[in-house]
């Protein structure tokens, strides 16, 4: 028997369902999905970027160095294991700086981006809108943001580079020593170490190539990836999961390009004696190796940048929508 047509049951008194929606504030939301997606992506990759700064830490004359790149992370596995040469050290640090420094990065960048475009007289601009955009803004924006949030997280930054560093230097007995320690060790007690020992200023030892770090990174990052997704955009390509992923490829190729000198003077400046000054750091560099020695290990930073933009960015583009602000524009 068909109720509907004998009127039992009146089909246009129902409704569909719709799951309820919960509301974030704009900047939260993207304050929480940049921080999730930083946490993700910095875990899984810790291994490359300790790699990373172990290899540029060692000097030229170092005759590890001679074997290239990939025998050197060949052998600190064999010697030390992939989980005390590469994984751990640094993990907690690496970690929270990158957590905090991206929930500050991404939450503040749109907003940054768009003031500036209406403080430079375009009181018309539509916010999100790709032919409002200029690549000025988006340098001042990745400018002011990433040396915001690269100063304020400065102690984990380089408490990571530090205990990286340490490790290129020790032979196969002190690595031993050094696992043991490690497991006795946590985030709190090495910050509490440094604050002991050097006091508050210990803690922000570095700052100025960090800053210098963030800003650069961040402005590479941001050209790159709204710069390419807003060009693709206005040529007709859907914002979406494809072009998320052309973008960070870009975007990875302009952060490690941008950063490599500071990411070289940083880790050169954190393993040094406490004697040697930044700028002592920043001539050794020149006076070995002239201007390309600036971007030692850029190709590395590259590669291992690549894989990690792509899990962020994806990883950042679909918490945005599922928290309902949808994705970057």
């Amino acid at each position: 028997m068909n109720y509907t047509q004998r009127g039992i049951i009146d089909v246009e008194d129902f409704e569909p369902y719709h799951a309820p929606v919960i509301f974030v504030n704009p900047y939260v939301a993207k304050i929480i999905s940049g921080g999730a997606a930083a946490g993700i992506s910095s875990s899984l990759f810790n291994p490359l970027e300790c790699l990373r700064v172990r290899w540029q830490s060692l000097p030229s004359n170092d005759p590890r160095t001679d074997r290239g790149i990939l025998a050197y992370g060949i052998s600190i596995v064999r010697n030390e294991g992939i989980l005390h040469g590469l994984l751990r050290p640094g993990l907690g640090a690496n970690v929270t700086g990158m957590v905090l420094s991206a929930a500050f990065r991404f939450g503040s960048y749109e907003t940054v981006r768009d003031l500036l475009a209406t403080a430079g007289g375009d009181n018309d601009a539509v916010v999100g809108d790709e032919n409002d955009k200029s690549a000025f803004n988006m340098i001042l924006a990745g400018i002011s943001c990433g040396a915001s949030a690269y100063w304020v997280t400065t102690p984990f930054h380089s408490l990571k580079t530090k205990l990286q560093t340490q490790r290129a230097f020790m032979e196969f007995n002190e690595s031993q020593k050094a696992n043991r320690m490690s497991e006795k060790t946590n985030l709190i007690n090495s910050l509490r170490g440094i604050l002991k020992e050097n006091g508050l200023r210990g803690l922000w030892k570095g700052a100025i190539p960090l800053t210098s770090r963030g800003a650069l990174f961040t402005t590479g990052q941001m050209i790159g990836y709204d710069g390419f997704k807003s060009f693709g955009k206005s040529y007709g390509v859907e914002d979406g999961p494809r072009l998320h992923l052309l973008s960070s490829v870009i975007a990875a190729f302009g952060a490690s390009f941008m950063s490599a000198p500071s990411d070289l003077v940083t880790a050169k400046y954190m393993s040094a004696a406490n004697s040697k000054n930044l700028s002592e750091c920043i001539r050794d560099v020149y006076l070995k190796d002239g201007i390309p020695g600036y971007w030692k290990g850029w190709s590395v930073s590259f590669f291992r940048l690549t894989p990690v933009m792509l899990i962020f960015t994806s990883c950042y583009e679909q918490f945005r929508n599922q928290l309902g602000i949808g994705y970057m524009s």
